[in-house]
């Protein structure tokens, strides 16, 4: 990789084997997989969705996500689907868990790669990959198993796509077999995170055919048998659900699409100007070369078609951070989107930066340098952070060997360990012991929440695996099995006293409890059959 940076612009062997369409893409692969098994799974995202897509391994449901064996309608189903089949073919593991968003950024960066080498250049196409693999933004996303990458990948494809129908339509017919994966791509991205992935790239799209004086080809680009691929693909899950579960779709679309975007009931508050600025930070330094590329270009290739591309990524970073910008609640992954735009914008802004041509190699070899450093500065950072704050690899190794059956009770009090089953490797579900009829429980978007909406499309199994505290007393003096228990270190002195409950381990802040079983003689007179 270092050796291509190095000969970018000439036409060295190293570069020329970069170029090669199948070395390439297993270049880009290995170059995000170096080190995406160092850290384990990170709380609470990699835990929550990973689980899902655990769960649905175990279970078999391909259909219905769940999240502690309760149906799980937060997001669509592409991601856990990708994932449970990474988990099955290879084995659990941190390195399998993120498979799919590995695959994802490889692809969306050969994506962006093939499409500036087919319509600027290809040494701007190879500037632009160097750029993309050592953003930090997007290096991180493609070693963390969530959405965000997936949506990203199937957001960029769709816009690249469209661009290139349109691009290479001048006066013919526009590309179907482009539109076809257009159409194809929109719908993976319904399927990896909702509306964004439809919503994004007709924004990206339409403002940018409108810039360029290209607004007729807006309905161009409404095609008939485009609409009917995307319903083959992207409709049949939600058609599915919806008939199991009436309140499906209004929960997925208004609550955890309108709501979450203009109301203020969900976490990660934050201003206005706060995407922008972590988006800055977390592409640096690659972010600085944007204003270099703000100036028109003097040089423009037969066609005109460079000046284009330059308004379409353009349009991209810009509209994109600022539809994020907007509600309230901004996480850092939603940004994830605008990253590849930026890496384009960059390596022109670079190239400008060099002066002359004989002058970017080393530029573009100083900037991937700090950018590689930046990145791991980040890495390092988030192992130290995850170190610290997360103990449940930990936790599972000590209660592995404790069990003497699969059927033995396990309980978290106060507390939804996400990866605790991925890394005992038992399938779920846990009782969960909070409050549960209060109404701080669902005042905040916390995993209690989730737990609390999950269990209204199945109130039955939600009232026994939800316990209030007298629930908890109930199982520990009826149980005829061993019960073991996980307790934060500040509510342990809530436990029942009970004479079979007492402390085997403690594992940083949590501790672990066994009560042991009940003689059915004993049994209290109010204990089920």
């Amino acid at each position: 990789m270092l050796q291509a940076i190095a000969n970018v612009g000439s036409g060295s062997r190293a570069v020329v084997a970069l170029s090669n369409p199948t070395a390439l893409p297993l270049v880009v692969f290995a170059w995000f997989a170096a080190t995406a098994w160092l850290r384990p799974l990170s709380l609470p995202d990699e835990g929550r969705y990973v689980g899902v897509a655990l769960e649905m391994m175990w279970s078999g449901n391909w259909l219905v996500p769940t999240l502690d064996t309760l149906p799980y309608f937060h997001k669509p189903p592409l991601f856990y689907w990708a994932t449970a089949a990474s988990l099955a073919t290879f084995g659990i593991s941190e390195w399998a868990a993120r498979l799919p968003s590995l695959l994802a950024a490889t692809g969306c960066v050969i994506g962006v790669y093939h499409f500036l080498r087919r319509w600027v250049g290809d040494g701007h196409a190879r500037i632009t990959l160097l750029a993309l693999v050592t953003t930090p933004l997007l290096y991180g996303g493609a070693q963390f198993a969530n959405l965000d990458m997936l949506v990203t990948a199937c957001t960029a494809g769709t816009i690249l796509c469209a661009a290139h129908a349109v691009l290479a339509s001048d006066n013919c017919p526009l590309s179907r077999p482009a539109l076809a994966a257009a159409y194809a791509l929109a719908a993976l991205g319904l399927l990896a995170k909702g509306l964004i992935g439809v919503v994004i790239p007709a924004m990206v799209i339409g403002i940018w055919l409108v810039f360029i004086g290209r607004p007729g080809t807006i309905l161009r680009l409404v095609w008939l048998p485009g609409v009917a691929l995307f319903s083959l693909i992207a409709l049949p899950w939600f058609v599915l659900v919806q008939a199991r579960y009436p309140a499906f779709l209004e929960y997925f679309f208004v609550h955890h699409h309108l709501e979450r975007y203009t109301t203020q009931g969900f976490n990660s508050r934050r201003p206005f100007w706060f995407t922008a600025l972590v988006f800055a930070g977390t592409t640096m330094p690659w972010f600085v070369f944007l204003a270099g590329a703000i100036r028109k270009r003097g040089h423009v290739p037969a066609g005109g078609m460079s000046r284009q591309v330059h308004a379409l990524m353009w349009i991209w970073v810009v509209s994109t951070l600022i539809f994020f910008s907007i509600p309230n609640s901004k996480l850092i992954g939603y940004m994830m989107v605008a990253a590849p735009p930026l890496g384009a914008l960059a390596a022109e802004g670079l190239v400008r930066a060099a002066g002359t041509p004989a002058r970017v190699p080393l530029g573009v070899l100083r900037v991937v340098l700090i950018a590689i450093l930046v990145g791991a500065a980040m890495l390092v950072g988030v192992l130290f952070r995850d170190r610290d704050r997360d103990n449940t690899r930990a936790l599972a190794a000590q209660l592995a060997p404790l069990f003497a059956s699969p059927a033995e009770p396990l309980v978290a009090v106060s507390n939804y360990p996400f990866s605790l089953p991925f890394y005992l490797q038992r399938p779920p579900p846990l009782r969960i012991v909070e409050d549960w009829g209060e109404s701080w429980v669902t005042h905040k978007d916390t995993w209690r929440r989730e737990l609390s909406e999950a269990a209204e499309f199945d109130p039955e199994r939600g009232k026994r695996l939800l316990l209030r505290p007298a629930g908890l007393l109930v199982l520990l003096t009826c149980s005829t099995r061993t019960v073991w228990l996980i307790v934060p270190r500040a509510s342990a002195e809530g436990l029942p006293r009970l004479p079979g409950l007492q402390r085997i381990a403690r594992v940083g802040d949590d501790e672990v409890w066994r009560n042991l079983p009940a003689n059915p003689s004993d049994l209290r007179p109010d204990c089920a059959p």
